[in-house]
């Protein structure tokens, strides 16, 4: 699945399909697995964690890189001086330079903006938790 990520977020400026075929993809074999799990194999037990852990920090970083690789794909190819035939090379360089600032910091005010348990989440597990302690209690 992280593989697939990279190969979406780095190259779907170059090939706009790709999203696509990962969709589809994921769909196949989400129903593959499910239909092996039910018929052939019994559900393997769940082990709760906290988190995902390095993979969080892999998949923010592979964010990272997909804004810089497709602001240079776009500078690349030419498209900019399409829009903008009067820019010369230079402020095109300037430009996909600052659109890629500018897209970094969208990243992370987003990241900031969005807390990474919703509040609601946040009020249920208190709750579960509350409760727990409160049938561990000696009376």
């Amino acid at each position: 699945m992280f593989v697939q990520f990279g190969y979406v977020v780095l190259f779907s400026s170059a090939f706009p399909l790709a999203a696509m075929c990962a969709l589809i993809n994921n769909i196949i074999e989400i129903r593959s697995d499910a239909f092996k799990l039910c018929t052939g194999l019994q559900r393997p037990f769940g082990v709760r964690v906290e988190s995902i852990g390095q993979w969080q920090t892999a998949m923010e970083a592979m964010g990272l890189i997909a804004i810089i690789v497709n602001c240079y794909l776009i500078g690349q190819c030419g498209q900019l001086q399409r829009l903008f035939p009067w820019l010369s090379p230079e402020m095109a360089i300037i430009s996909i330079v600052i659109l890629e600032h500018f897209a970094v910091l969208l990243k992370y005010i987003i990241h900031v903006a969005i807390p990474d348990i919703p509040t609601w989440v946040k009020e249920e597990m208190s709750k579960l938790d509350y409760q727990r302690r409160e049938a561990f209690k000696v009376k």
